[in-house]
């Protein structure tokens, strides 16, 4: 596998027509066979050096870019430019035109075209309905962005990086696992996540921090009818246990029938309690229910709806009426 192992290598710094040619600092590692390359502008020119593999020492070895073009610098350890936002994927063949490795090359710029910034949400909106230790994050590709997901690196400062992530089907979402996480222990460090896209040979990177308390968001609540005059509102299934521990605080509307039940905007009707709780409610009246853990300022679940049917006595008999006896 080829690596970035050149950063002590010298390369001389000089002018030209299109800009300059940068020192082996504007480079890191990615991950085996991902070399990124810093970009300030659009003129900038950069000397990248490449290795096939240490145990080609010494041999015939040609290069290619993009399996097309033939570079005219040969041998295990060359010296490539890359102009502006002009990667490539290199690769490297021995005497007899077999392939041994490869590198990519990608240039990282400064901007943020690849996906959308929302005001709410921001680029990547994560979240995650317990505290079980495993959350997904999203976003939305900006306008006529052919864009995927090169790498994603998800960690905590000082507690390792024993966090999986996996990209889902669709590729506009990823899901991840805390594998040390521990819900009854106080979270002291953040997660840090950071995903990059990459577009051609130009790759973005956008980076977000969090608790688990701050993105957690129950699932929508159940609700039950219980008799003729009453409802129960429980703990969605997936929230965890004991509710004592993980209390939840319930936002309820009721409307009345005949009313235009609007849950988003609550009215006089609002009721706010942590436990599971029984409602009395009516013929034709509306209830809506979301939840939110207690002790933090997270987001609300999506409202739940339930409406108690007016009773319909379906076709109506013709009533004759009794003759009276005379």
């Amino acid at each position: 596998m080829m690596f970035f192992l050149f950063l002590s290598m010298l390369v001389f710094l000089r002018s030209s027509a299109d800009g300059s040619i940068k020192t082996a600092e504007s480079y890191w590692t990615l991950k085996p066979n991902v070399l990124v390359v810093n970009v300030d502008a659009s003129e900038d020119v950069n000397m990248v050096p490449l290795i096939c593999g240490e145990a080609y020492e010494g041999e015939n070895i040609t290069w290619t870019r993009n399996n097309e073009e033939n570079l005219e610098d040969q041998g295990n350890r060359i010296v490539v430019t890359v102009e502006a936002w002009k990667g490539g994927n290199f690769s490297c063949f021995n005497s007899e035109g077999s392939y041994l490795n490869h590198t990519l090359v990608l240039a990282q710029w400064s901007f943020r075209k690849f996906i959308k910034n929302t005001p709410e949400k921001g680029y990547i909106d994560c979240s995650t309905n317990n505290y079980g230790g495993s959350f997904k994050c999203k976003w939305e590709w900006g306008e006529n962005r052919n864009g995927h997901v090169v790498h994603i690196k998800a960690t905590r400062p000082h507690g390792g990086s024993n966090i999986s992530c996996s990209l889902d089907d669709g590729g506009q979402s990823i899901t991840c696992l805390d594998h040390d996480y521990c819900p009854y222990a106080e979270e002291v460090e953040r997660i840090n996540l950071t995903i990059y896209f990459r577009s051609s040979f130009v790759v973005e990177s956008y980076n977000t921090k969090f608790y688990f308390m701050d993105i957690v968001r129950p699932d929508v609540v159940p609700i039950s009818r219980i008799n003729k005059t009453s409802v129960e509102v429980k703990y969605p299934h997936s929230w965890n246990t004991p509710s004592s521990y993980f209390p939840l605080m319930f936002q309820v509307v009721r409307c009345r029938k005949r009313e235009k039940c609007d849950c988003s905007k609550p009215n006089l009707q609002e009721i706010l309690f942590t436990q599971s709780h029984q409602l009395p409610v009516t013929k034709g009246m509306c209830v809506c229910v979301r939840a939110k853990d207690e002790f933090c300022n997270s987001s609300w679940s999506d409202w739940s709806q339930y409406k108690c049917k007016t009773r319909k006595n379906g076709k109506q008999r013709n009533r004759v009426p009794k003759l009276k006896t005379l």
